[in-house]
């Protein structure tokens, strides 16, 4: 039996995504970065966290618990991540800092090392990267993080007969979501975040978050916030 859809459009006045680093407090550092094999090696996902604390920033690492008012909120929060560029000559690291959306709200400039020892460079390194947050002047403002300009919200509530669900299957990484038939139509990949998925659909992408006990895909579509509430069982 075929899903009824119910579609309805609210207008209403949301926030936009700030781009300014000052509008952040929580920043949140991945325990592994993808140049090294294993997690927080030589420290560096640990130095990365503390120099974020020496700075002013709420620095958590991805496996640690973050504070509840932020837990469900992804884009409340900036990500750091490190990026290499080294050769046999030098060891140079650059911090990157990030929004929900992947957009870069701050970078720092290269930190390079000519140690011989791995674990003296890489830490070298990224202390001398660090060192760019003097010239931030970082304070924290209290805004909103989502805060500055309007833009509206069209939300699709998909409401299915008692018979129909959407299922989530395990797959590497994350899982995969099948119909009644059954047929995959969406792929979820695991975030740092809990209840918080990157989502993709067809050639849609965005991101499935558990709001008040139900689980709901966001995505673009024409400058515009697509909020689509699922009927999703794990």
């Amino acid at each position: 039996m075929k899903n009824l859809f119910l579609l309805f459009v609210l207008l209403m006045s949301v926030t936009a995504f700030s781009q300014s680093i000052n509008d952040y407090q929580y920043v949140i550092v991945p325990i592994k970065y993808d140049f090294l094999k294993e997690n927080d090696k030589y420290r560096l996902n640990t130095l990365t966290k503390l120099l974020f604390q020496k700075y002013g920033f709420k620095s958590y690492l991805s496996s640690e618990a973050i504070p509840k008012e932020v837990e469900n909120s992804r884009c409340d929060m900036l990500y750091a991540t490190v990026t290499e560029e080294s050769n046999f000559m030098v060891t140079k690291l650059k911090i990157l800092v990030k929004d929900c959306r992947e957009k870069i709200i701050y970078e720092t400039d290269f930190g390079k090392s000519r140690n011989k020892d791995f674990a003296a460079a890489y830490n070298e390194a990224l202390r001398e990267a660090g060192k760019s947050f003097d010239k931030l002047n970082y304070k924290y403002t209290g805004k909103n993080n989502s805060s500055i300009a309007t833009e509206s919200i069209k939300t699709i509530i998909t409401e299915t007969n008692s018979e129909t669900y959407y299922f989530a299957q395990p797959i590497a990484n994350g899982f995969q979501v099948i119909d009644n038939e059954p047929k995959v139509i969406m792929k979820l990949y695991n975030t740092s975040l809990k209840n918080v998925f990157l989502a993709i659909r067809g050639a849609i992408n965005g991101v499935l978050i558990s709001k008040e006990n139900q689980w709901v895909f966001e995505y673009y579509e024409n400058g515009i916030i697509v909020s689509e509430l699922l009927n999703l069982k794990f």
